[in-house]
């Protein structure tokens, strides 16, 4: 029985990490069934945390070939997201995560709204734009509270900082595919490591999600100047309209 729960995870790991390594939102999918399969809630985030992080390397990798990978940005947000990562991860033990995930989908719903209805473009065309100082800042402030939600919980934090990387950041769907791999690969992996001293992983369950979620990274970061910013914003929508809704119940 165990062996059928490594292949279903890996299976499922493969499929989430094909749209998760593109829009995020892979531990919509991954924490519920590491939950499924038997593990206690604390077990699946911890076991989550390391089995994204294939997700993030592979992608890294394969946008990092693609020259889609903006070092300087994706560092400004890696240092934030990281420190609020380890405080989410040590936060986790202590509270109830339930007021902190409906919050972040009223937040992302009001997004979405203002993406799908005032700001149509945003993310298809590339912005000729010169960032500003006070930009960098609120990027920063943002990107430090998505890190305590992402060592927290995880589940959607590499699409809230797509929205940072769209909204304050100004890239393209294509161009925050890459960038979020750096500081994404960064803060699972100081969560696993929280979560690790705890002693609250699965490795065997975590292993196999570590390769499917790789296999799957790597096939969509290598197609993904295929599938082009139009069709990534969709995929974007659609999975962040699922993460709100999840959330919110």
């Amino acid at each position: 029985m165990e062996f059928v729960n490594l292949l279903i995870i890996f299976a499922v790991a493969a499929i989430a990490g094909s749209f998760g390594t593109l829009v995020g939102g892979s531990s919509l999918i991954t924490i519920p069934t590491l939950i499924f399969l038997g593990l206690p809630p604390h077990t699946a985030i911890g076991t989550d945390r390391i089995g994204v992080t294939g997700i993030a390397s592979a992608g890294w990798y394969e946008f990092h070939r693609k020259k889609m990978v903006n070092y300087r940005i994706g560092f400004i947000i890696s240092v934030p997201t990281v420190l609020g990562s380890i405080l989410g991860a040590n936060l986790v033990f202590q509270f109830n995560e339930t007021i902190l995930k409906k919050a972040i989908a009223i937040i992302t719903i009001v997004i979405l709204v203002f993406m799908v209805g005032f700001r149509p473009k945003m993310g298809v065309q590339k912005a000729d734009h010169t960032l500003k100082s006070h930009e960098y800042l609120i990027g920063v402030v943002i990107s430090f509270f998505v890190g305590i939600y992402a060592g927290f919980y995880g589940a959607g934090a590499g699409t809230l900082i797509s929205y940072i990387l769209l909204l304050v950041f100004k890239q393209t769907f294509l161009e925050c595919a890459g960038t979020l791999k750096m500081p994404g690969l960064f803060f699972t992996a100081i969560a696993a490591i929280i979560f690790a001293i705890h002693r609250a992983i699965d490795y065997p369950m975590a292993f196999a999600m570590f390769v499917g979620g790789f296999t799957g990274s790597y096939l969509a970061a290598h197609y993904s100047d295929r599938i082009g910013n139009i069709w990534i914003r969709r995929l974007f929508l659609t999975a962040v309209l699922v993460m709100a809704i999840k959330l919110l119940l």
